[in-house]
C-alpha cells in the first residue's frame, strides 16, 4: 500500500515522526500537550470518549462524484465556523478504499484485509491553507479533482476529509463523504476567487482585468456590480448579469480602465449589489494583487532557450503595445539545446514577450520531460527567467526613448537557486554601491509570505538564505527593493 504512493505516505510519515507502522496520535500527540501517541491496540473507548468531548470549532462537509467515464473523481467539502479558531489550519482530503480484499496475502505478514486505505491526498500530502483564524459563521469550499489511479475496487470508492493545525497537529474535526447534497451558508453569496491572466509588471496604464466568480449561495446568483480600482485612484464600476447556481462559476473581463502607473501597485477587485440586495458574506467579495512598473531596458533584447525534451512545443513572440508581433520564435527542434536570439526592438515603446508550451509544462521538469529554462535579458540585466509556466507566461519591459542602453542602476542580478525548491533557497543579487534594500515575497494572492528587514548591504554581490519549508506549494514572486527601483524574480515552492 504505501508502494502505490510512496511520495504522500513518506510525507505524512515525516509530518508526525512516525518509527513504526501502524501507529497512533491522538490529539496531536508528537507535540507537548497531545494525549496520545503510540500502537493502536493500547488506544480504550475512554481515551476515545475525552477527544469526542471536546467542542469542534468545525462542521465539515463532502460531496464526490465521477466523470462519465468514471476515470476521474471529484471532490468538494465545505466547513463551516462554530466558534472563534487561530492557528497555522489546514485543510485535507484524501481519496481513499474502504475495504480492500486478497485471496493471498500480499505482504510477509499474512494480512489479506486492508481498511481505509488511502490513494491519494488532494491536491497533495501538503493540503490547503486555510485562513490564520475564523470567527462564528466563517466558512470556506474546497474543490478538488483527481485523474483515478492504482484503485482495486471502484465500489470501494471513498472521501474523507479534515481540518488540521500544522503546528500543533491538532485534528479539529473530520468528516467522510455523503450523499446530502452540499447546501450554500448564505443565501445572497459571490465569491470573487482569481483574477486572471495578471502580469508581474506592466508599461501600459491601462488594464482590462479578468476576474473568476463562483456563487456560493443558495440562491441563483443573477446579479452584481464590480468596482475596480489601481491603488488609490477612482473605482471604474461594471454591471454583470448571468445566471449561476451554486456552486457554479462564471469569468468576466471587466472593461479596460485608465490608472496612473507607479513603481509598486495595488489592482483592487469587489464586488457589492449582489441579486440586488447586498452579499449575505461580505468575507470574499474583494480581491487584490500586486504588480509593478515593467523595467526597462535597451533597444536589443537577448533571450536564452533552454530546450527540454519536447523542443517542438516551444514557440514565443514580441509585441508591441498595439499587438503587432515584432519577433516570435520555435518551435525548435534540438532537445536540452541552448539557444540564444539576439532581438532588437528599438526605443519608446512598451513591449510584452510571451512563451509558450503546447505540453501545458513549460519546459520543466522530470526525468521524462527534461530540465529546461528561458532567460530574457538587457545587457546583464535579467527581464525575466521561468521554467515550470504552465501553457504560456507573459511579461512586459519598457524602452524608453534616447539613444543606447539605459543606465544600469543597480542591483543588476537577482536569482534564486535551486527552483524549483522545497527547503532552503538562495536569493543572490549583486548592487553597485552599498544601499538599503528591502526584499519581500509575496503569494499569487498579493499577499507577504516572506519579509526580510530592510538593512543596508554592501557593494558587490551579496547571499540570502529563503527558507521554504513551511511555504505552500506554488507560484510566488520574490520583490527586491532598493530606493524607488524594483526587481522581481519568481519562485516555484514544490
Amino acid at each position: 500500500m504505501y508502494l502505490v504512493n510512496p511520495t504522500e505516505n513518506q510525507g505524512r510519515i515525516g509530518f508526525y515522526g512516525f518509527n513504526f507502522v501502524p501507529s497512533c496520535v491522538m490529539d496531536g500527540a508528537t507535540v507537548t500537550g497531545g494525549s496520545y501517541a503510540g500502537a493502536p491496540a493500547n488506544v480504550t473507548q475512554t481515551m476515545i470518549n475525552n477527544e469526542y468531548a471536546v467542542p469542534a470549532p468545525f462542521e465539515l462537509y463532502i460531496n464526490h462524484s465521477l466523470s462519465p467515464a468514471s476515470d476521474s473523481i471529484y471532490v468538494t467539502m465545505l466547513g463551516k465556523c462554530t466558534q472563534a479558531v487561530s492557528g497555522q489550519l489546514v485543510a485535507h482530503l484524501v481519496v481513499l478504499e474502504k475495504h480492500i480484499h486478497y485471496n493471498t496475502a500480499p505482504g510477509s505478514n499474512g494480512e489479506k484485509e486492508f481498511y481505509n486505505v488511502m490513494r491519494k491526498m488532494l491536491p497533495t500530502h501538503n493540503g490547503t491553507t486555510l485562513s490564520s483564524s475564523y470567527a462564528a459563521g466563517d466558512y470556506f469550499i474546497i474543490q478538488q479533482a483527481w485523474k483515478l489511479a492504482s484503485i482495486t475496487s471502484m465500489s470501494e470508492l471513498s472521501v474523507t476529509g479534515f481540518v488540521q493545525n500544522k503546528q500543533t497537529k491538532t485534528v479539529h474535526q473530520s468528516a467522510l463523504t455523503s450523499p446530502t447534497p452540499i447546501t450554500g451558508v448564505y443565501a445572497n453569496d459571490v465569491e470573487v476567487s482569481t483574477l486572471i491572466g495578471m502580469l508581474p509588471t506592466y508599461c501600459v496604464s491601462s488594464l482590462s482585468p479578468t476576474v473568476k466568480i463562483r456563487n456560493n449561495g443558495t440562491e441563483p446568483l443573477t446579479s452584481l456590480t464590480f468596482h475596480y480600482m489601481v491603488n488609490n485612484g477612482t473605482p471604474a464600476t461594471h454591471q454583470w448579469t448571468g445566471n449561476l447556481d451554486f456552486l457554479e462559476t462564471a469569468t468576466v473581463q471587466l472593461p479596460a480602465f485608465n490608472f496612473s502607473l507607479a513603481n509598486s501597485n495595488v489592482l483592487t477587485v469587489y464586488t457589492d449589489g449582489t441579486n440586488s440586495v447586498g452579499d449575505n458574506y461580505a468575507k470574499n467579495d474583494t480581491i487584490r494583487q500586486n504588480f509593478n512598473a515593467a523595467m526597462q531596458t535597451g533597444s536589443t533584447i537577448t533571450l536564452n532557450i533552454k530546450t527540454d525534451n519536447y523542443p517542438e512545443e516551444t514557440t514565443w513572440i514580441i509585441s508591441d503595445n498595439l499587438g503587432n508581433t515584432l519577433a516570435s520564435g520555435g518551435p525548435y527542434t534540438q532537445a536540452t539545446h541552448v539557444y540564444t536570439e539576439s532581438i532588437p526592438l528599438g526605443f519608446g515603446t512598451c513591449y510584452q514577450f510571451t512563451i509558450y508550451d503546447a505540453g501545458g509544462n513549460g519546459v520543466c521538469c522530470g526525468t521524462a520531460s527534461g530540465f529546461g529554462y528561458y532567460q530574457l535579458k538587457s545587457g546583464s540585466m535579467t527581464i525575466r527567467t521561468g521554467t515550470d509556466f504552465g501553457s504560456q507566461e507573459s511579461t512586459q519591459f519598457y524602452s524608453p526613448s534616447g539613444v543606447g542602453m539605459v543606465e544600469n542602476l543597480n542591483p543588476f542580478t537577482l536569482s534564486v537557486y535551486p527552483n524549483p525548491v522545497s527547503g532552503l533557497a538562495t536569493l543572490k543579487f549583486e548592487n553597485a554601491k552599498p544601499e538599503i534594500i528591502e526584499i519581500n515575497v509575496f503569494n499569487l494572492q498579493g499577499s507577504v509570505a516572506r519579509k526580510f528587514q530592510a538593512q543596508e548591504y554592501p557593494a558587490g554581490k551579496n547571499e540570502i538564505m529563503l527558507d521554504c519549508t513551511n511555504l505552500v506549494p506554488g507560484i510566488y514572486n520574490i520583490q527586491l527593493k532598493a530606493g524607488d527601483r524594483l526587481f522581481n524574480q519568481k519562485l516555484t515552492v514544490k
